[in-house]
């Protein structure tokens, strides 16, 4: 991070480090109350991804069953936000674990994944019963202390501001692409960051209010400039976007797997707000990333209801209070169960379960994974590879 990489109007953030007084690092400005400039390209995305939070929102209620919908898009965001850091386990890995919660054979990432899910959830549960003033400091400490539970190595600050200088970019820190706020700035940049967007509303004496979708671009991009956790970062700060959606009483949107799919981008992008002060890509970027999972999330909605309405149809031949009429749309919700999953699900026997799920196997809505009779898992291999598919 060379002094002529940094604009001139920021360089007035920077300071020595006391180890390294030739190496600047640097101190988040003030979270922006006001839109940055980014031009007319700018203005048309954020008006695009309003119309399509709209066009969610008018969407939901005419979905089946979309507390069950939204469960299966929480845990496919949960892979691609871990994905993003280079996690391995994908949907059908992760979904499998849920059900069995067995060592046996179990991706090395897979866990990694699931505290993201659980990570998820807590944070959903408190925006929603407290709104946005339960979008506090504590509580992305609280998320961070889910994300990294377990994690083995020796000396990571969890659920706590790093205590070491960090760095963005590999090799010596001399030639980091970003290097962020010494650990003794972080407490104020927090303290700004929950003050002025995690908690915002719009002051009198300001002219606009910001948009929804302005306000989860600009608490991402300075939360990870301020990257306050020795790890972890990335993965708290994409959980801020859908917070502050959840916390506003927006339908579950999810962005990651966008990012995901421009990985490169989505970094250059932070690390031109983060040197230059230009947030024109990334306000694009998330505006492009929210425009698509909404289109997305209404796709998916449709086209797995169209799916459980084949289902109907392939098994109309049994009873309607029969296992195997009544699964095949709690399958949007858990698309890989066991049979003892079943059975709880729906109140009944084991052997009633099993039944039901062979009956669901021999019409191809189910597939059997392994070979042990009572502890195997079935997936949904049709619901699944619709959620695997990218934007169409």
């Amino acid at each position: 991070m060379r002094l002529d990489q940094i604009a001139p109007a920021l360089r007035g953030y920077l300071v020595p480090l006391a180890d390294k007084p030739s190496v600047r690092a640097m101190v988040a400005p003030p979270v922006p109350r006001q839109m940055p400039s980014g031009g007319e390209r700018v203005h048309r995305g954020f008006t695009q991804a309003t119309l399509a939070l709209g066009r969610l929102e008018g969407a939901v209620p005419h979905w089946q069953n979309p507390d069950l919908l939204t469960r299966t898009l929480a845990r496919r965001e949960a892979v691609q936000s871990s994905q993003i850091e280079g996690t391995r386990t994908d949907l059908d890995q992760l979904l499998t674990y849920e059900v069995t919660r067995s060592a046996e054979g179990k991706p090395a990432d897979v866990g990694v994944t699931l505290r993201y899910v659980e990570a998820l959830q807590h944070g959903m549960a408190c925006v929603r019963a407290g709104g946005r003033a339960a979008l506090t400091l504590q509580l992305l400490n609280e998320l961070h202390g889910i994300l990294m539970r377990e994690d083995e190595r020796t000396g990571l600050v969890v659920a706590d501001y790093r205590d070491r200088q960090a760095w963005i970019g590999q090799g010596r820190i001399e030639d980091a692409a970003f290097v962020p706020a010494p650990p003794e700035c972080i407490p104020a940049c927090m303290q700004d960051l929950e003050q002025g967007m995690l908690q915002y509303r719009a002051l009198p004496e300001e002219q606009t209010e910001l948009s929804i979708v302005a306000q989860l671009a600009i608490a991402h991009a300075q939360f990870e400039t301020i990257h306050p956790y020795e790890d972890g970062n990335g993965r708290v700060g994409r959980l801020i976007m859908p917070l502050i959606l959840a916390a506003e009483r927006h339908p579950p949107l999810y962005l990651s797997g966008t990012l995901l799919r421009n990985r490169r981008g989505y970094y250059d992008a932070l690390n031109s707000v983060q040197i230059q002060g230009n947030w024109a890509p990334w306000f694009s970027m998330v505006c492009d990333a929210v425009v698509e999972a909404a289109d997305e999330s209404i796709k998916i909605a449709q086209d797995l209801s169209l799916l459980v309405e084949e289902w109907g149809e392939r098994t109309q031949e049994f009873r309607r209070d029969s296992v195997a009429r009544r699964l095949p749309q709690l399958l949007v919700g858990q698309p890989v169960v066991s049979v003892k999953d079943v059975a709880r699900l729906l109140e009944v026997s084991d052997r009633a379960a099993l039944t039901g799920v062979d009956q669901l196997v021999a019409k191809g809505i189910l597939t059997p994974r392994d070979e042990r009779k009572w502890g195997r898992t079935f997936h949904a291999r049709e619901l699944v590879d619709r959620l695997n598919q990218a934007p169409r």
